[in-house]
């Protein structure tokens, strides 16, 4: 059997799993839960700190004992346990404790699967990283409107089940997934840690990516919440995460054409005009056509970025520290960035109202476009060596 064909239905039931969860978070703890929206905007911003924490650790583990796979069905049979344990507790000490430790280990599942991939790809030659991540993004979206439905049915204690059997399922199909190691000489890790901390360009990325994730997934937080405002039901709300990966799929599928026809500086400035045009009309938007069109362009966005910057980290930094450079890339951009953000978009949306929210990230999305602009010269310097 062909190797990719084992890890499209690896990434589309992975990404199913996340979607069940993750889409439905917020709403599961304000209406199950009832927790209020200031608590929990604190938990939901002190999640990517979680992230920020964990995520080089998973990456230090993995590329210092060079066992990716096996920490990752570790992890993932962990998160099959802490899933079925959120649906026991109804305390909200007990469902806060149990969802951080969730997010402990969730965190670790994106950059492993992540080097996994790419590290047999570069070994192998056969196919493109941004064709494999595109089942996992077309699980995200049929996950986001077939759990919508459950949920409608069984109420919203479901989704962490069926994170759970999914997970079950995705353990199984990374069993049959052969693990690809790259060949590396490595003289001391912490050593070609400190030295790609040292690169400009990988640095820049950084920073770029903390404003622009910051500004994008910040917002993504409330995203639901805020649809809810406007007294969208749960089910509608499933359908325009679908339509967004719909969208998103075929960018991530063929980001390998996209990326040699535009060049990468071109797509981050398409991409980043695009989250600003996003914001604009977020922040004015109160109908469905709105936020239709607000799911499109989510679509774009995301299609453009995950696939983008994956590629950029891989590209600049050695091939001894994929994991952890892509890690720690997801700890800034994931964690310290959503983090902040997501903290002032609770404070913005609980004192000013949801349109002022998504109003003044669309102001903060500029700064990254402004950065672009003027370091285009030194990234596309660092691509091409």
């Amino acid at each position: 059997m062909n190797e990719n064909k084992k890890y499209y239905p690896f990434y589309f039931i992975l990404f199913f799993a996340w979607s069940s969860v993750y889409t439905l978070i917020a709403i599961y703890l304000s209406e199950e839960a009832g927790f209020k929206l200031a608590e929990i905007g604190t938990l939901m911003s002190f999640l990517p700190i979680i992230t920020l924490v964990f995520q080089p650790i998973w990456g230090a583990l993995s590329d210092s004992t060079g066992r990716k796979k096996g920490l990752l069905i570790g992890i993932i049979s962990v998160n099959v346990v802490l899933a079925l344990m959120m649906t026991f507790f109804t305390s909200k000490m007990a469902i806060i404790l149990i969802y951080c430790l969730y997010t402990v280990f969730l965190c670790a599942q994106s950059p492993m699967t992540d080097a996994m991939s790419i590290a047999y790809v570069n070994r192998t030659q056969q196919g493109s990283y941004g064709s494999i991540r595109a089942w996992g993004s077309v699980g995200y979206a049929i996950g986001s409107v077939i759990v919508a439905q459950i949920v409608f049915y069984a109420g919203l204690k479901s989704i962490f089940y069926v994170a759970a059997l999914c997970f079950l399922v995705s353990l199984f199909l990374l069993s049959h997934i052969r693990e690809y190691k790259l060949k590396v000489n490595r003289v001391n890790y912490l050593k070609d840690l400190g030295d790609l901390l040292k690169r400009k360009e990988y640095v820049f990325i950084l920073v770029y990516s903390f404003l622009f994730s910051g500004s994008f997934f910040g917002g993504e937080q409330y995203l639901g919440l805020y649809f809810r405002w406007h007294g969208i039901p749960v089910s509608k709300i499933g359908i325009l995460t679908f339509i967004a990966v719909c969208i998103e799929v075929p960018f991530i599928f063929y980001s390998k054409r996209l990326i040699r026809s535009f060049g990468i500086v071109p797509l981050m400035l398409i991409m980043n005009c695009v989250s600003i045009l996003r914001m604009g009309i977020l922040s004015f938007g109160n109908i469905w056509g709105i936020f239709v069109v607000s799911s499109i362009l989510r679509g774009v966005i995301v299609g453009i970025f995950i696939p983008l910057f994956i590629e950029v980290v891989s590209s600049i930094t050695p091939k001894a520290l994929s994991t952890s450079a892509i890690s720690i890339y997801s700890a800034v951009s994931s964690g310290i960035a959503t983090f902040s953000f997501t903290l002032l978009g609770g404070f913005l949306a609980d004192r000013l109202g949801y349109p002022f929210l998504y109003g003044t990230y669309g102001f903060v999305a500029i700064m990254p476009l402004l950065l672009i602009i003027v370091f285009r010269g030194m990234l596309s310097r660092a691509i091409e060596e």
